[in-house]
């Protein structure tokens, strides 16, 4: 896999690979392996950056001769990455692709299987995270003014057309707001979005541009009610939003955070620490040089997990056909470290491995309290292209 390992790209995510290397380490040393064989997980470092990750893959498929590529973090990255998969030759004939398995990217593309026959997700659709949102609000903020703010690019408009599609009453939603994707904040967006007087707003974004909007809301005394995207971990933004990860920072970080809802589909590392997957999580950090347990350690090793799942059930083929195939057989699999109810489950037809999700609310103290019941993405169908520019004007309450 390739990932932003020395933090050059100014993010978290080498505790991904981090977690990910450790419980590969865990299953060579205490479960064999898989199939008969030590599990190797080759890595380079793609600083953040597209191009240098399609080169990383490049380099990894043709002079190291990977199996297959795994956990790709990143649409911008994936959409560069993809391609060149799903076609290595670039013939137009897709027979002869390399497994592309597991990417952290929730974009609407991947559901394409004829586009992208070799490519599977793991994160939840982007489409779905918005649209489970949208049936929070739903439930819970009858009648009030929502908006979203989001990047005009294809991650901020698969949130928009989900979130609009998931809305039992369309006209809540009094301003849809599209940020450029070079722009260092959204503080235009958010001071729109204060004057149309939105009593929610859905934030579309990574980390530091949605810490930044929520501490630029409170210096114009603006506290609407925050939905945030999955992609964001509540520890991460805490860090972030307090100035650093110390106790104090982090507890600073999680009152302006208090009461923002989400969704989630692993176990928490805070509100779930005493429980037994979890501590079994920490010690699988801590015995096989995994990074310090976080949201981030938590979906690596989830993602490992799955990922030795997908292996053993390819031992009668260890080819990349073979390991595809395989992956596409799973049925029900659940992760130890995956919530109640939510299981990874994949067709020939159907690449999206996780379609359920449960809304939460970050509580002060830096836990999620579950709110309401697992929802099922495919019980909310397909979104509808949202009318209008990217840039979307506010619409009419």
């Amino acid at each position: 896999m390739t990932n932003d390992m020395a933090g050059t790209g100014d993010t978290p995510y080498a505790s991904v690979t981090q977690a990910m290397q450790a419980y590969f380490r865990k299953a060579n040393a205490e479960d064999q392996g898989a199939c008969g064989r030590q599990i190797v997980l080759a890595t380079e470092d793609d600083g953040y950056s597209p191009a240098l990750a399609l080169e990383k893959t490049k380099l990894l498929v043709e002079q190291k001769g990977v199996l297959g590529m795994v956990g790709g973090i990143s649409t911008d990255e994936q959409l560069q990455v993809a391609p060149y998969l799903n076609d290595p030759n670039g013939d137009s004939n897709k027979d002869d692709g390399v497994p592309d398995l597991f990417v952290a990217s929730g974009a609407s593309a991947w559901g394409d299987v004829a586009r992208f026959p070799w490519t599977i997700d793991y994160a939840p659709d982007f489409a779905s995270d918005a649209a489970v949102l949208a049936r929070w609000a739903n439930a819970n903020l009858t009648g009030k003014k929502l908006a979203v703010v989001y990047p005009d690019n294809e991650f901020g408009k698969d949130y928009l057309a989900g979130f609009v599609a998931g809305l039992a009453d369309r006209s809540q939603l009094v301003a849809s707001n599209a940020y450029p994707t070079n722009a260092a904040n959204a503080k235009d967006q958010i001071t729109t979005v204060k004057n149309a007087t939105a009593d929610a707003v859905l934030i579309v974004a990574g980390p530091e541009t949605t810490a930044a909007s929520i501490a630029f809301a409170t210096t114009i005394q603006y506290a609407p009610q925050w939905l945030i995207s999955y992609t964001n971990a509540p520890s991460t933004l805490a860090s972030r939003l307090g100035g650093g990860s110390t106790p104090e920072q982090l507890l600073a970080g999680f009152a302006m955070l208090h009461g923002a809802v989400t969704n989630a589909y692993l176990l928490s590392p805070v509100a779930d620490q005493e429980t037994t997957p979890i501590v079994e999580h920490k010690r699988i950090m801590q015995t096989y040089q995994g990074p310090t347990p976080s949201s981030l350690s938590v979906y690596g090793q989830s993602l490992a997990e799955v990922t030795v799942a997908t292996l053993r059930a390819s031992c009668n083929d260890l080819t990349r056909l073979g390991l595809m195939r395989a992956a596409e057989s799973l049925k029900g699999f659940h992760s130890s470290l995956m919530l109640e109810g939510i299981n990874v489950n994949l067709s020939h037809e159907d690449h999206r491995a996780i379609q359920s999700l449960q809304p939460v609310q970050v509580d002060v103290d830096g836990s999620v309290i579950p709110r309401g019941v697992v929802i099922s993405a495919e019980d909310i169908g397909a979104p509808t292209p949202v009318p209008g520019s990217p840039s979307a004007t506010p619409r009419p309450g």
